[in-house]
């Protein structure tokens, strides 16, 4: 079910990751909190899903609130 890793933030004990992946054959950007265990990270319940196509739209959303220039081809949205 897991993909590659887009993004770790580590928070307060926990670790919250973006990544792509697939389940059932859909594929799926995996916001989610992970806790540590001995046997190692395991995802909590915590989070949310979204279709990778707005990964774009996510990129050139947090780019134009940095005041960076947005590439042709990303949308906001707004």
């Amino acid at each position: 079910m897991s993909g590659p890793v887009i993004f770790e933030h580590s928070h307060r004990g926990h670790l919250w990751r973006l990544e792509v992946a697939s389940f059932k054959g859909r594929d799926f950007a995996n916001w989610r909190k992970w806790y540590a265990s001995p046997d190692g990270w395991k995802p909590t319940r915590e989070g949310f899903t979204m279709p990778p196509e707005r990964l774009g739209e996510l990129t050139a959303v947090l780019m134009a609130y940095h005041n960076l220039p947005v590439p042709d081809g990303l949308e906001t949205g707004s």
